[in-house]
C-alpha cells in the first residue's frame, strides 16, 4: 500500500483543485454560522438586561432573537454537512481509492447485508435493524476483502446498538468445514453478552496452549481439531499483533471459508472536515489511515498465503 509520504504528494498534486470549491463553500458557511451565533450571543445579553431591568418587551425580543440565531446557525450547519459529505464521497474519496487500489467498489450509502452478519456467527439472528455506510470491496493481492461501517440493533433503537464499528469480511487461506469463533475475554464486549456460545448446541469451548492468546480471547468451535488447524500458532500471534495495532476489542470468526472481523469504533470514518481546512492534510490522513489499517489485515494475518486451494472463495 502507498506510504503516507506518497499519499501527501498525491494530495498536493491531484486533489487540491478538486477540494478548492469545497473549501470555498466551507469557509462561506462557517462565516455565516459564526455571524448567526454572534447575533445569538448579543441576544442573550438582551435577555439578561430584560430580566434585570424587568423589561418584558426586551426580554421577549432577546429570547426570540436567540432562538432564531441558534436555529438558523444549526440549519446552516446541517445543510453544509450534507453538501460537503456528498461531494467528498462522490468526488474526493473515490480518487483516493483509485490511487490506492487497482480494483475496488465503493458505495457510500450501502450497508452490509444482515445475512452476512448472521452468517458470521458473531451477530445474533435476533437482530432487527442494521444501519451502515461506506461499503467498500477490494482485491488485496489474491485475497478478496470487504468492509463497512456498521451499526446493529437487537431491538428498538432506544435500547442502543449491540455493535457499532467496522465489520470486515475476507477470504481465508484455508479450507474448512466447521465454525470457529474468537471473542475478547473482557465482558466489555457487547458481542459476548448477546450470544452464549457455551449454551449453543454444537459449539464447544476450545482450550489452546498459547498463554498470551488465552489471556485475551475465548475460542468456541463446532470442531476442536479444525479449530486448532485454523488457529495455528503463527495466526494466533498475528491476531494478537493486529489487536494491538487497531487498539480495539476485536472479535473474529471463521465460517464458510471466510474470516469475519468485528472492530468496535464509535468514530464516524470517511467524513469531510467541517471546522478544519480541507487543505490541511491531517483531516485527509484520517481516511487514508483507516483504509490502510483495515486493508492491512490481509498482510498482518498473512491471508494471501495460499495453503489450500480446493475451493475458491469470492468476496
Amino acid at each position: 500500500m502507498k506510504t503516507e509520504e506518497e499519499v501527501l504528494q498525491f494530495f498536493n498534486a491531484e486533489l487540491r483543485d478538486i477540494i478548492l470549491p469545497l473549501e470555498e463553500l466551507r469557509i462561506k458557511k462557517v462565516r455565516k454560522i459564526k455571524y448567526l451565533l454572534l447575533l445569538a450571543s448579543i441576544s442573550v445579553i438582551l435577555v439578561v438586561l430584560g430580566v434585570c431591568g424587568q423589561m418584558s418587551g426586551l426580554l421577549i425580543l432577546g429570547v426570540l432573537a436567540t432562538m432564531l440565531g441558534v436555529g438558523f446557525a444549526y440549519e446552516t450547519l446541517e445543510k453544509m454537512k450534507i453538501v460537503l459529505q456528498r461531494h467528498f464521497k462522490s468526488d474526493v474519496l473515490p480518487r483516493l481509492l483509485e490511487y490506492l487500489f487497482h480494483q475496488f467498489d465503493y458505495i457510500p450509502n450501502q450497508r452490509i447485508a444482515k445475512s452476512v452478519l448472521i452468517e458470521s456467527q458473531l451477530i445474533s439472528d435476533e437482530i432487527t435493524m442494521v444501519e451502515g455506510e461506506d461499503f467498500m470491496r477490494f482485491k488485496h493481492g489474491e485475497t478478496g476483502i470487504m468492509f463497512c461501517e456498521t451499526t446493529v440493533f437487537r431491538k428498538d433503537k432506544s435500547d442502543g446498538p449491540i455493535f457499532q464499528g467496522v465489520f470486515l469480511v475476507a477470504a481465508f487461506n484455508k479450507y474448512f468445514q466447521h465454525q470457529t469463533v474468537v471473542l475478547p475475554k473482557s465482558k466489555v464486549s457487547l458481542l459476548n453478552k448477546i450470544i452464549d456460545y457455551e449454551s449453543i448446541a454444537g459449539f464447544y469451548k476450545i482450550k489452546l496452549e498459547d498463554i498470551d492468546f488465552k489471556r485475551e480471547f475465548a475460542v468456541y468451535s463446532t470442531d476442536q481439531v479444525e479449530a486448532r488447524y485454523v488457529l495455528s500458532t503463527s495466526l494466533m500471534i498475528r491476531i494478537l499483533t493486529y489487536k494491538q495495532k487497531v487498539n480495539r476489542k476485536i472479535s473474529l470468526s471463521f465460517v464458510n471459508n471466510k474470516m469475519f472481523c468485528a472492530i468496535p469504533n464509535y468514530v464516524n470514518l470517511f467524513e469531510p472536515a467541517i471546522f478544519e481546512s480541507f487543505f490541511e492534510f491531517k483531516y485527509f490522513r484520517k481516511s487514508y489511515e483507516a483504509l490502510k489499517l483495515y486493508n492491512e489485515i490481509v498482510d498482518d494475518l498473512n491471508l494471501n498465503l495460499r495453503i489450500w486451494t480446493k475451493q475458491k472463495n469470492n468476496i
